[in-house]
């Protein structure tokens, strides 16, 4: 392990400005792992080629779509945490007549989702929006379905209750609720992961990942029912063995050869996926989860 990881990393001080500071600096950077600007790990079957991290990518959109069991005709779903609004482009993709919205907190992302949405012709049905989606002004019972990929880790605690709540205020009775993302599950973080873990949150401005059994109480409490688990770390996995990969090409394109300045944000960007395999399943407690539920 990096021997300049020995000292205690401190826990990040999180506020709205620097997680803007570091998607505006370390945004663009994500094009390196996918050109669609899907920012989230990828979902493996058997019948899929490893090398494919696009389809993998792609993969997961669709996953995250079947779980979300939409039925009616014009299904109104929100994604929680866009990002670029590469899962609403999927999904308007399978989806024509679906009322597709996103909400992120980032300005680049709202700017630039909004440029690719115009240079897709199935995405004349997507809407995105500026906000903080732990507190939204959509009236409630706004949506039929909302998915929230790689996104949950942003909000405030380990059992993630604020973005939970609102979830379920904006759902219409019946709607579900989809989560991906990484959780800390059983086990303990131990000795030196301690500090990789405070040092990879603060690579990613997150206050805390979510922790898998404090989420799913909490999903109870606000009221949803039919909760399923899926621990699918192994269908993750071949997606994040790109990380390597993708690490090198792009520090001798951007770092070496580019003409982009290397921020604070951006080497974090490059960092954190080398520490996660440290913390992650098996050796550490942190994997990766797909979560559903159904709003009363």
């Amino acid at each position: 392990m990096p021997a300049t990881l020995t000292a205690i990393a401190p826990k990040v001080e999180y506020t709205s400005d620097n997680f803007q500071r570091y998607y505006e600096e370390a945004g663009p950077d994500y094009a390196a792992w996918s050109p669609h600007f899907n920012m989230h790990f990828g979902f493996f079957r058997s019948c899929m080629n490893p090398f494919n991290r696009e389809a993998m990518l792609e993969q997961m959109n669709r996953e995250v779509l079947d779980r979300l069991q939409t039925s009616s005709d014009h299904p109104r779903i929100l994604d929680m945490g866009c990002g670029l609004g590469a899962t609403l482009r999927s999904f308007a993709r399978r989806l024509p007549t679906a009322d597709l919205h996103g909400i992120t907190l980032v300005h680049w992302q709202l700017e630039q989702g909004r440029l690719l949405n115009q240079s897709t012709p199935q995405s004349t049905n997507i809407t995105l929006n500026l906000g903080n989606y732990e507190h939204t002004a959509y009236p409630s019972e706004s949506f039929d379905a909302i998915c929230a990929i790689e996104s949950s880790c942003y909000s405030a605690g380990r059992s993630k209750s604020r973005l939970i709540r609102e979830a379920y205020r904006l759902l219409r009775p019946g709607g579900r609720f989809v989560v991906a993302d990484g959780f800390l599950g059983a086990g303990k973080l131990r000795g030196l992961q301690q500090s990789i873990y405070r040092k990879l949150c603060d690579c990613w401005v997150i206050e805390d990942l979510g922790e898998i059994h404090a989420f799913t109480r909490e999903l109870q409490r606000a009221g949803f029912t039919e909760i399923a688990i899926e621990q699918i770390q192994s269908r993750v996995t071949p997606s994040v063995l790109h990380v390597p990969w993708v690490t090198l090409k792009f520090l001798l394109t951007s770092v070496i050869f580019g003409q982009r300045k290397m921020t604070r944000a951006r080497w974090n960007n490059i960092l954190a996926p080398i520490l996660l395999p440290f913390v992650g399943h098996p050796i550490g407690p942190l994997a990766y989860y797909i979560v559903s539920a159904t709003r009363t």
